[in-house]
């Protein structure tokens, strides 16, 4: 697993640098949060970083939170792009500031936006601090007690939390066919559709496997258990969940993913393939493994959770 371990170290080495450049900018009080690659830490020198900050100020009644409102903010842009060297894609998710309350409220209403549930769900199941870890802890145990409240029975899965976690891997399927095809400027195709096939898919797997496990248990204990996991990167949790042992051939085959994505050449060639060049040599070789990953994993939850577990019902009616 040499490429897991590769990336691991590279991405802890990063985390420390940026986390300690930032002590001296950002408020003690606000959160700087970053998901994607490195908070996994399955990134290489090819990777961009994602990270958006939650704050607990509200602009008011029919105001906008305004950028101006956060002088540091700029700062904070300007060392992670020093260090890492690309930023998030501007007209995306990332590189924003979010209110806490707003993470807290309209969750399915109509304006629970692409963004507000793509920064919600991966603060979630892989947020990771740039600075104030005490507070993005809390800021994640607040938003697990919204999924999850005190009089759900024992017996019950979260389910809010299940589904809205199944939403939001299916809304990136289907916002992968428009973001790669339609618009003014179309993502690659490429490589957006093979990290659908492994890291997309290993996250959302860490997600079921995670609510899974809160069957009978009370709700507190249920709040807490899902705390304990999403501070994990997403395999270390699956190690926590499943075993190393049963996760072996799980692994093998990502660390296969990881090893092309850390090749410069190979992942900028992934870039370059359209979708009329499927039959790529290199392409056609990872989609193959991941195909097998998906059988791996899909052997992985039925192995881990019996027949008769009530997970099983639940993804699928």
């Amino acid at each position: 697993m040499d490429a897991i371990k590769r990336a691991r170290s590279f991405s802890d080495k990063k985390l420390k640098k940026i986390r300690q450049a930032l002590e001296r900018v950002v408020p003690e009080n606000e959160i700087v949060v970053t998901c994607g690659s490195y908070a996994r830490r399955e990134a290489s020198s090819n990777s961009d970083i994602d990270y958006f900050v939650i704050t607990e100020q509200n602009p008011a009644e029919n105001s906008k939170l305004e950028q101006s409102n956060f002088p540091w903010f700029e700062n904070v842009s300007s060392i992670v792009s020093e260090i890492i060297g690309t930023d998030p894609a501007e007209d995306g998710a990332f590189k924003k500031i979010e209110t806490l309350d707003g993470m807290l409220k309209n969750i399915g209403g109509q304006d629970d936006r692409n963004s507000k549930i793509t920064r919600r769900i991966l603060f979630l199941l892989e947020g990771e601090h740039l600075a104030n870890s005490h507070g993005l802890n809390r800021a994640r145990r607040m938003i697990l007690k919204r999924y999850i409240s005190n009089d759900m029975t024992d017996h019950q899965l979260a389910l809010f939390l299940l589904n809205d976690i199944i939403r939001y891997y299916r809304t990136m399927a289907v916002d992968y066919e428009f973001k790669t095809s339609e618009g003014d400027n179309p993502k690659p195709w490429g490589i957006r559709n093979i990290k659908l096939v492994f890291s997309r898919k290993l996250l959302y797997a860490s997600g079921l496997f995670s609510v899974a496990l809160t069957a009978d248990r009370t709700s507190d204990k249920k709040v807490e258990l899902l705390e304990d996991l999403f501070k994990m990167p997403v395999i270390d949790r699956m190690e926590e969940i499943c075993g190393r042992a049963k996760l072996e051939d799980v692994l093998d085959s990502y660390n296969r993913f990881l090893d092309k994505f850390e090749d410069p050449v190979a992942r900028d060639r992934l870039k370059d393939i359209s979708k009329d060049e499927r039959d790529d040599s290199l392409f056609r070789e990872l989609k193959n493994e991941g195909h097998h990953f998906t059988r791996e994993l899909l052997k992985l939850f039925e192995s881990t959770f019996d027949s008769t577990h009530p997970i099983r019902k639940a993804v699928i009616f």
